[in-house]
């Protein structure tokens, strides 16, 4: 009940809102009484009981247990041994909603019986002195010293009151459409929607948008009975009753009577007797705002995910649980708790022992075991089993060896992917004086021996050696000597490359090895000073 109550407070907030966030282009729309039944919306939210089971079940999904309930299995799992008496303590979070909802119902209670006050006492000040003049389908007209303005109040007993100075301050076809006016207001039921209003108010207290809405609801009723009054009427009558507000204009109202001085939107009052709907606009609007009004409904109705959600947002915003809030289990002192005592040696009676207000009673022999019976303690928890060895986690066995399908599988890639050895003619090359190279035939990689530039290399020594003798004088063996030495070197640098690819084959690199160290040799007979 606290929950729904808190969802429809919210939910009606929210129509509230949006009655005002719309209201004003409604009218232009579709006319005065179009915008005033918007006002329906959040009254009908405020009684509209939660979706059926049925309905419920396919928007929200079910929950194991209340959390009220569940913090109630949880104490009795807790319950000490016997012969300790329990502490009354309550649980935070509902003595704060608890709190919170008693505020809130002394603060609507005092405001609706403030508001009962006060119209006690304006009625009985306006009817003290009043002078009865006529009665017209069951309204009383009278005239009172006490009416600032013309004024329709009274739902048992029905009345319409007018100041002293009516007909001399306003004219015989502004005194028409003033009645006219106040009477309508009885017959559309307002006197009883201002009390309903009040009641929403009230519920709506602490909330400061609801009180500018009250006032925004008024100017809309004023207006609804304005179009109801004016409808049909000539532009001289809609005149001569613009001029009969502006006469009638004050302030201090009491809030459950209808005045025609209400000042509230005055001057949207009089824009819209100029811009009067048809029926067409106004049947339109009414079609439009019912399904609205079923939208929105159906939307924020207890039940729906939209309503799950504002409930948590508000146990987020607070911090308390509504579903643990029990103001009357508040107000209530907790249940006696059963302590059960020893029994005497020799004795197979029970005794039981219960502590309440200050008072002990204690039942024994068959009482004792009739309390037992119908009120049994709690089982305690019981606990965890350790894990046995059996439950243990087993060690993750080592992964298994490949197969000889496997290593074969590996084998031919490390063969596909090392490259192959050839001897050959590299030519020059643009100067490139490399002896060894890699290339790829056919996608697949490539060492390449350059068997023509290792003569090549020998000549050019040789060549340089010489030119070297004839223009330094030195001495060409040991010149050529070292150019055989750098060729050898080099050589020998190509070997230890290719013997340190273990990506290659090992037929393929001894193969090789063996083509270099037939070069290294043959370079090495030739070297100077071998003869």
């Amino acid at each position: 009940m606290i929950g729904w109550a808190v969802e429809a407070l919210i939910a009606s907030a929210v129509l509230i809102a949006l009655v005002l966030a719309i209201r004003i282009p409604v009218r232009r729309a579709f006319g005065a009484p179009v915008a005033y039944a918007l006002w329906l919306l959040p009254v009908l939210r405020l009684v509209l009981p939660p979706l059926p089971a049925t309905l419920r079940d396919g928007m929200v999904p079910p929950i194991a247990a209340p959390l009220g309930d569940m913090g109630r299995q949880v104490s009795w799992m807790i319950l000490p041994a016997a012969g300790v008496d329990l502490p009354a303590g309550r649980d935070f979070a509902a003595l704060i909603g608890g709190a919170a909802v008693i505020a809130w119902g002394v603060g609507a209670f005092g405001f609706i019986a403030w508001q009962c006050a006060a119209y006690v006492r304006f009625r009985r000040r306006l009817l003290a002195a009043a002078t009865p003049l006529d009665t017209l389908g069951g309204v009383t007209i009278v005239s009172s010293p006490a009416a600032a303005g013309p004024l329709a109040f009274g739902i048992v007993r029905r009345f319409v009151a007018f100041p002293r100075d009516f007909a001399g301050r306003y004219d015989e076809s502004e005194r028409e459409l003033a009645l006219a006016h106040e009477l309508g207001h009885h017959a559309r039921g307002d006197l009883i929607a201002n009390w309903i209003a009040l009641a929403v108010l009230a519920l709506h207290w602490f909330n400061p948008l609801a009180w500018f809405a009250f006032r925004a609801y008024r100017a809309d009723q004023e207006m609804a009975n304005d179009a109801r009054v004016l409808a049909g009427r000539s532009a001289a009558e809609r005149h001569a009753y613009a001029c009969a507000i502006v006469k009638a204009a004050h302030g201090g109202a009491i809030a459950a009577a209808c005045h025609l001085h209400n000042v509230d939107d005055l001057k949207g009052r009089l824009r819209m007797l100029s811009t009067p709907a048809t029926r067409a606009r106004i049947l339109a609007g009414t079609v439009s705002i019912a399904a609205l009004g079923a939208a929105a409904l159906g939307i924020t109705a207890t039940g729906t995910a939209t309503a799950a959600k504002m409930r948590a947002g508000v146990v987020r915003a607070t911090g308390v649980d509504i579903d643990a809030i029990r103001p009357a289990d508040l107000l209530r002192p907790p249940p006696p708790l059963p302590v059960p005592v020893p029994a005497a040696p020799g004795e197979r009676a029970h005794r039981v022992v219960i502590h309440r207000d200050g008072e002990t009673q204690v039942y024994e022999g068959a009482d004792a075991d009739a309390y037992i019976a119908d009120h049994p303690a709690p089982i305690p928890p019981q606990p965890p089993i350790p894990p046995t060895p059996d439950m243990m986690r087993a060690p993750p066995a080592p992964p298994a060896p490949p197969s000889r399908a496997e290593i074969d599988r590996r084998v031919s890639r490390a063969l596909a992917a090392a490259p192959s050895v050839v001897s050959r003619d590299c030519g020059d090359g643009g100067g490139d004086a490399r002896m060894t190279m890699r290339g790829s035939e056919n996608g697949h990689p490539t060492v390449v021996i350059c068997t023509d530039r290792i003569p090549r290399a020998d000549a050019e020594g040789e060549r340089r050696a010489r030119i070297d003798a004839r223009m330094a004088a030195v001495d060409t063996v040991a010149i050529r000597h070292q150019a055989m030495a750098g060729a050898i070197a080099g050589l020998r640098a190509a070997r230890a490359s290719i013997a340190a690819n273990r990506n290659m084959p090992e037929d393929a690199r001894r193969e090789t090895l063996a083509e270099f160290d037939r070069h290294i040799a043959e370079m090495a007979r030739d070297e100077p000073g071998k003869d």
